[in-house]
């Protein structure tokens, strides 16, 4: 027998495999990090990419956005804010000239106990916060870009003098990485600049995890960062243990190549084969909140499929449900995932039903089972799905169908570029 474990929730799930099958865990060992965070962020800010140091580029005549991630995005935020309204507070900036923007994307809007979290509470409490809404209209076009898409901006980033934006750089699977123009585009962007930016074809297709100079998501987001004109970023890259290496900071694009160099050489995997049956996780909480958000987990295992008719087995706690948006009633009102596919190419992108189109992709190549001791097998099955409540139950119901001869086990999926 051999055993397999994957973080769910706060916790861990495990099962045991029969002999006889290849399991292969794809797990990458990382050296434990000594330096705290706050020193790697210190670093970058004493010594920032493409720009002078934060304290000398803003003036007391500035109006500052500071643009932070979400509830959705777990990081050092908090460490992050304080360290950048420290470096304001030197240079005589007064609170009533900040803003905090929470880059929601097209997600609900971040509760105060999360802002006391992704802030810290005496930030919270002192400087103006305001949660982006996509579709509340308060933005301001601010032009074009060349393939065409327009660039609805928050209106409070848009009057904004003085733009720094926060966050991490780790593998994502359409955009290649995160960080630096993510926080413009999604992050504060209007629903009409989502809906050509996140559909085909600026949409890449396929799973796309460290495609990054020639991805035209990545592209377009720049482009709109740059009309935005971002003044300084602050970016943390995390290894696949999710530990913070390094932090990067200054110029828009060229502190953001910096961190993306480092994310690449320190998360990529080397693949030596494919897999009948793959299990994934995103990491536990709180990537697995809800299915909408775990699905980044089951973009990597689509590519290490080996044929179609292949099993996923997506591990989420999944104690917020199912997740927002079109996601749920697009997969239910289909007949089969085909459909969704051509409705997503044929009506663009609405908020979730891009997720739909992602689980219906991994679809199109095997069966889709779902660990979670939280959502109801019956809900699932309406959405052309499967689930059961444990790990082991899982690999059990794969074997009364049919013995695989090779499983891969991705404990960290979201954290790794797989590299065949």
């Amino acid at each position: 027998m051999t055993t397999i474990r994957v973080p769910y929730g706060d916790g861990w799930q495990e099962a045991q495999i029969p002999d006889g099958v290849s399991v292969q865990v794809i797990d990458p060992a990382c050296e434990p990090v000594e330096t705290p965070v706050e020193e790697l962020i210190e670093e970058a800010l004493d010594h920032p990419i493409g720009t002078p140091r934060l304290e000398e580029m803003v003036s007391k005549q500035d109006k500052v956005a500071i643009i932070v991630n979400d509830h959705t995005r777990p990081g050092p935020n908090a460490q992050l804010v304080d360290a950048l309204m420290k470096r304001l507070e030197a240079a005589g900036m007064a609170d009533e000239q900040i803003c905090f923007v929470i880059a929601t994307g097209s997600h609900r809007a971040s509760t105060t106990a999360e802002l006391d979290k992704i802030l810290g509470e005496k930030y919270r409490k002192r400087i103006r916060v305001r949660n982006h809404d996509c579709r509340d209209g308060d933005h301001v076009n601010i032009g074009t870009t060349q393939s065409g898409m327009p660039v609805w901006i928050d209106r409070e980033v848009a009057e904004s003098s003085f733009i720094i934006t926060t966050g991490l750089i780790n593998p994502h699977a359409t955009a290649g990485f995160s960080g630096g123009r993510k926080s413009i585009v999604p992050g504060v962007a209007g629903i009409e600049t989502l809906h050509i930016h996140h559909s085909l074809p600026i949409r890449p297709f396929d799973p796309a995890m460290g495609y990054f100079e020639e991805n035209p998501f990545h592209q377009a987001a720049l482009e709109a960062a740059k009309m935005t004109k971002v003044r300084f970023i602050a970016n943390l890259v995390q290894d696949t243990h999710k530990q913070n290496i390094a932090c990067v900071a200054g110029d828009l694009e060229q502190a953001h190549q910096a961190g993306v160099e480092i994310c690449r050489k320190a998360n990529t995997v080397k693949m030596d084969s494919l897999a009948e049956v793959v299990i994934v996780s995103p990491g536990g909480a709180p990537r697995d909140k809800d299915l909408y958000q775990a699905q980044k987990a089951l973009s990597v295992g689509e590519v290490f499929a080996k044929k179609e008719g292949c099993t996923f087995i997506l591990c989420a706690k999944a104690d917020e449900g199912i997740g927002e948006g079109l996601f749920r009633t697009w997969l239910e009102e289909a007949k089969e995932p085909g459909e969704v596919i051509e409705r997503f190419r044929e009506e663009g992108f609405n908020v979730g039903n891009n997720k739909a189109f992602m689980y219906a992709r991994a679809m199109l190549k095997g069966k889709v089972l779902i660990v979670s001791d939280q959502v109801d097998r019956s809900d699932l099955q309406k959405m052309m799905l499967d689930g059961v409540p444990s790990l082991q139950e899982a690999v059990d119901l794969v074997y009364e169908r049919e013995k695989p001869e090779h499983i891969i086990v991705l404990p960290r999926a979201v954290n790794i570029i797989p590299e065949l």
